[in-house]
């Protein structure tokens, strides 16, 4: 498995509580952003780009395709989190669910999936991206909470995850090579 991942959280969305988070697209300055971290070459070296199937990432993982001439393939197994809940909670009660979430993985707020099963989703997706590459370098484009799950697992940060989703910026990326965190994404 010796592929280098360069994870990325998607950019920056227009919230729009009646549509489903999966819908969102790209707010222009999330665009304007994607472009600029295109420009500073960092991932000119990409010999693909998975993203997830969410809206809001493929749209990311496009402009990077577009402009660095390579293939995209899309992998559900890397969306975020799975919840339900569009439209009806608070930023507050949002995060409040996220808090628990991340500091309890096992358990299940109403209408979400727990960190542990998105956890494992997403450990599978990334197996099944080093059954399709080998030694290459592949730009993952996916999801606050999920990105979370993953790196604190691998860093050994899974007591602070909380603390370290709060920090995650759009765009914030990270470098894993065999497990191992070469790159941190917070």
């Amino acid at each position: 498995m010796s592929n280098s991942l360069y994870f990325i959280r998607h950019a920056e969305t227009k919230i729009k509580l009646a549509k489903p988070a999966r819908e969102w697209n790209l707010t222009r300055a999330g665009r304007l952003s994607t472009k600029e971290l295109v420009e500073t070459q960092v991932f000119d070296k990409m010999d693909g780009i998975i993203h997830s199937s969410e809206k809001k990432a493929k749209q990311t993982a496009n402009i990077f395709a577009k402009a660095i001439n390579v293939e995209t393939y899309e992998l559900p197994e890397i969306d975020e989190l799975k919840r339900s809940h569009e439209g009806s909670l608070t930023n507050k009660e949002y995060r409040a669910r996220v808090r628990t979430t991340l500091t309890d993985w096992e358990h299940n707020e109403p209408d979400w999936e727990s960190g542990e099963i998105a956890h494992s989703r997403f450990k599978e997706g990334v197996r099944r991206i080093n059954i399709m590459f080998h030694n290459k370098n592949i730009l993952v484009v996916s999801h606050g909470i999920v990105l979370t799950l993953f790196f604190s697992d691998l860093a050994q940060f899974r007591m602070i995850a909380f603390e370290r989703w709060a920090q995650l910026k759009f765009l914030s990326w990270g470098l894993v090579r065999d497990n191992t965190v070469l790159i941190d994404i917070v």
